[in-house]
Order: C-alpha cells, then structure tokens, then sequence
C-alpha cells in the first residue's frame, strides 16, 4: 500500500539531511500533479546510510533498478562502498535518493537555494521553483510538461502577486 506521506514523516522525524524534489515537491508548491514515488536528494555517506537502514528496515527496502539484483537494503551496498544513488522500494511506495540533479547541481547547491516549509509539524526543506521549473524544461516527458506548464504558472502568479 503506497504510504508517501507516512514515507516522508519517517525521513523528517529521523533528522536524514535532504531536500525534497520531484514530483511530491512540485505539489508542495502547488502542482496538482499525482506522484507514486517519493524523490530526495541527499549525500549518501556511511553514516547516513546506516540512518536509512533504520528508518526504512520495518519497510522491506529493496532495490528496484535492475529486475536481476534486487537486494534488500540491508545487504547493499556493503560496509565501506561508496554510492551516489539510491532507488528503493518499500511496501509504503517507492523512495528515489539522488545527489546530483541536473541541470541544477549537486546536493550542497540545491540545499542553498532550497525553501524551508512545515510539513507533518517539521522543517522540510523543498527544492526552489526555479531549480524545479529548470528540471523540468530539461525533461522531455508529457508528465514532466505538463508540471512545467503548472510550475510556471504558479511562478507568474506569484511573480504578479508580489509586485502589487
């Protein structure tokens, strides 16, 4: 049963260093775009996997890109090996960690520019529009166009608003 918003409670009650981006942040920022997954972009150090094994090890986390090797988080990566991303399944939905998102940058960068809004009684911080707006003008898929469509309508709305 897809549970994104129980998946995002748990990542923002364990103090897991990120950024929301994606599709759940574009709603954040007033898409009415349908997301199925849950998408971050974090440093995945030793100790912020070990973080992740905790947070996630009640959700059978599994890895999901290859249909061949689908480990449980629990055994992959091993101790030591270093990974710039993670895509898991839960049985709570599908949670998406990334460190580079292009064309926008890195995590360090993308934090810098983030927003910070309550969300579930914490501070989450959500990708800026205009580094999600970039996103998606990169992206060719008609989901993608058409959040891009909303996102800039949300951003002239709110470009007008603020100039009255």
């Amino acid at each position: 049963m897809e549970n994104l918003n129980l998946l995002l409670n748990r990542l923002l009650d364990s103090k897991l260093d990120f950024v929301l981006i994606g599709g759940y942040a574009a709603v954040v920022h007033g898409s009415s775009l349908v997301t199925h997954d849950l998408d971050i972009c974090a440093i995945i150090t030793e100790e912020n996997l070990k973080l992740l094994k905790q947070i996630l090890n009640d959700l059978e986390p599994k890895h999901r890109m290859n249909p061949n090797f689908q480990p449980s988080l629990d055994d992959y990566p091993p101790s030591g090996q270093t990974i710039e991303n993670l895509y898991l399944r839960t049985n709570i939905g599908i949670l998406d960690i990334v460190k580079n998102v292009p064309p926008v940058g890195g995590f360090e960068d993308i934090k810098k520019r983030a927003n910070t809004i309550s969300i579930f009684g914490h501070n989450c911080k959500v990708i800026s529009l205009n580094d999600l707006i970039l996103i998606k003008r990169s992206m060719t898929r008609t989901k993608d166009l058409v959040v891009l469509s909303e996102l800039e309508a949300i951003k002239e709305k709110y470009t007008t608003t603020t100039k009255k």
